[in-house]
């Protein structure tokens, strides 16, 4: 007759496995909060500078000098504006630190005012702003701004007055904010429930985490588990024996089924937002409803001016290879579209009935309405526009 299993005895063979967790999970805290108070954070989040070759302006005459970006005089409206693309797309609130550098400053007229502008990825067509104080350098911090939100795709700078000597914008500058204990320990819980919709990249790719996170989960769970692993090779020393390598195993695939966990519950979120997006709705429809559903309308109105039978497009684009020509082209078929085009085809290629459709930005590209023409690099294909609007235009090849 066997004897009854003692529950004491069982949870003493595991109680090395816990401890070792545990502690694990103690150790991977404190290894990433010493990384980022004591210096780690620009590391992980370098600052964003933009020089006299990342600005541009937007309003006054001037332009690009080995010291950074010369603003000989305003606008006519009284206003000088350099701004510059940020490509990282930082999180304003991560990034609320601003620091500019100007030469010149000390010339503007009494009345003179200095302004921050930005736009955010989520609203591109808003220009935000906030006054600065009228000094030639300064830093400020803008976690009080409320606009201050989201993803920051663009800054720069408004000078509004005259000057009677040019200014010289050298750098503005995002730098990430130190953070203490209690705001790093915020991060990484909002890091761990963020939610990731679907994008054009989700299906070969998960990242489980925002673009640039300071607490990657599959980054933090390897710690874990490393710690761990080390910490229970030292209180069970024992090897060599039958299942030695067993209560590896379990945290490996128990640091396993906590990413697994969160990523089911990501799915279970994006089916909720499918759900909402497409349930119910025709073909025509959930294509509008689609990420990129304005750009599907446009192609819509596209389509609209082409002829029923298949015509040879093509498709001009500054990422020829990109996302949007090849869009255009799948859902402008049985069309024959043609990409891989950074400017439109010269007068050889192209023959009188054939298309162009042009999606901008492309510069240095132009068209002449009063020679109904394009024109680029001392070119020229005569092209009569069937349709324009923001998202592109349309131009049937005319004969010369």
């Amino acid at each position: 007759m066997k004897t009854p299993a003692d529950p004491a005895k069982h949870l003493k063979r595991f109680l090395p496995w816990l401890t070792a967790l545990t502690l694990g999970a103690g150790l991977t805290v404190l290894a990433i909060l010493l990384f980022y108070r004591m210096g780690g954070l620009p590391v992980v989040a370098p600052p964003v500078r933009l020089t006299g070759t990342g600005l541009q302006l937007a309003s006054g005459q001037g332009g690009p000098i080995p010291a950074g970006l010369e603003i000989r005089q305003p606008g006519p409206d009284g206003k000088a504006a350099a701004q510059g693309l940020v490509e990282r797309l930082v999180r304003a609130t991560l990034f609320r630190q601003l620091s500019w550098q100007i030469e010149g400053i000390e010339g503007l007229e009494p009345g003179s005012e200095l302004w921050l502008v930005w736009v955010t990825l989520a609203e591109p067509g808003t220009l935000r702003q906030r006054q600065l104080p009228l000094t030639g350098q300064g830093t400020i911090d803008l976690k009080t701004e409320p606009h201050w939100q989201g993803r920051i795709a663009a800054i720069g700078l408004t000078v509004r007055g005259a000057f009677a000597t040019p200014l010289v914008v050298k750098q503005l500058e995002l730098q990430a904010a130190p953070l203490t204990a209690r705001e790093l320990w915020g991060w990484a819980l909002d890091e761990w429930r963020a939610f990731e919709d679907w994008s054009q990249r989700s299906i070969n790719y998960a990242s489980g985490a925002p673009l640039d996170a300071l607490f990657p989960p599959v980054l933090i769970v390897a710690l874990w588990i490393g710690f761990s692993s080390a910490l229970y090779a030292a209180l069970n020393p024992r090897r060599g024996r039958p299942g030695a390598l067993l209560p590896y195993a379990a945290l490996f695939l128990f640091g396993w089924f906590l990413l697994d966990l969160r990523w089911q519950w990501e799915l279970a979120k994006r089916l909720e937002r499918t759900v909402e997006r497409f349930a119910g709705q025709e073909m025509t429809e959930r294509r509008l409803a689609d990420l990129d559903g304005e750009f599907y309308r446009f192609l819509l109105e596209v389509r609209r001016r082409l002829p029923e039978q298949p015509v040879r497009l093509f498709i001009v684009s500054n990422d020829p290879a990109g996302f949007l020509a090849g869009r255009a082209r799948y859902h402008l078929l049985p069309h024959n579209g043609y990409m891989g085009f950074s400017q439109p085809p010269p007068p050889d290629q192209a023959r009188e009935g054939n298309y162009v459709l042009i999606l901008p930005p492309l510069p240095g590209v132009r068209y002449d309405r009063q020679g109904q023409a394009l024109e680029w690099k001392n070119q020229r294909l005569p092209a009569e526009i069937r349709y324009s609007a923001p998202s592109g235009a349309l131009f049937r090849v005319r004969g010369d």
